[in-house]
């Protein structure tokens, strides 16, 4: 299958699906994106959503080839409408087929449709530009001076951060779907356990407005909040911190 944005061939990633069904995905690393047939999204277990994180953390490019303006369906070579949503209080945006195809959806999309991403309270902007001067839009990749602006002059997207929160949320659902298959992996809920410990401890001086978590995400190449906070959790489900 061909990227619906840069006609690139996509990679195809298999990954768990719910009732114990796998889901093969189309991704393109070049455009940072995924393309989803119709309802696959839904069908993504939570182990499914946690491994996606290292795909976004392992495959993450500075230089994102730009979406293009005329994005085609793979399947039946339709023009991909530009759609906007809402899940809860956060919106995003996708690229739909007409004939009910797929979606084409960007990394920082999903992870804003999955209610992993968050935007900055005005208490950490401010403590942001006690530590830094600009930092990267994880949405479009362009510099966002901190000092002036909350958000993206390109693309409008607030500054943002990952919610460990929600992190949380979605280990606490993997662990309880472990515990229902013990003879798997007995030791596989406990290993969670501890991850959600762990990353409750990293973010916690950032939920807090602290500087500590504004350190340790800075130290990322990336230089992008959201792609910081991915990095850590990564770290964590790789047994690497």
């Amino acid at each position: 299958m061909n990227c619906p944005s840069c006609s690139q061939e996509m990679s195809q990633e298999t990954v768990g699906g719910n009732y114990g069904k796998s889901v093969e995905l189309d991704i393109c690393h070049p455009c940072s994106a995924f393309w989803f047939d119709n309802l696959e999204e839904l069908a993504l277990s939570p182990e499914a959503v946690l491994h996606l994180f290292v795909v976004i953390n392992d495959n993450r490019s500075p230089q994102r080839t730009p979406m293009g303006t005329a994005l085609a369906c793979p399947r039946c070579r339709q023009r991909l409408a530009l759609t906007h949503d809402m899940q809860r209080s956060t919106r995003f945006s996708y690229w739909a087929c007409p004939s009910d195809h797929g979606h084409f959806i960007t990394f920082f999309e999903f992870l804003r449709e999955k209610n992993f991403v968050r935007p900055l309270s005005a208490a950490e902007i401010a403590t942001l530009k006690q530590n830094v001067r600009t930092v990267t839009c994880s949405s479009c990749g362009a510099p966002v001076n901190v000092e002036t602006d909350a958000v993206c002059p390109y693309c409008r997207a607030p500054l943002s951060m990952l919610d460990a929160q929600q992190v949380q949320t979605v280990v606490d659902d993997l662990k309880r779907e472990a515990a229902k298959h013990q003879t798997v992996d007995p030791g596989l809920p406990v290993r969670l356990l501890q991850d959600k410990v762990m990353v409750g401890r990293s973010f916690a001086g950032l939920e807090q407005g602290g500087n500590v978590s504004f350190n340790f995400t800075l130290s990322s190449s990336s230089g992008g909040l959201v792609e910081a906070g991915l990095a850590a959790v990564v770290a964590l489900l790789k047994g690497r911190t």
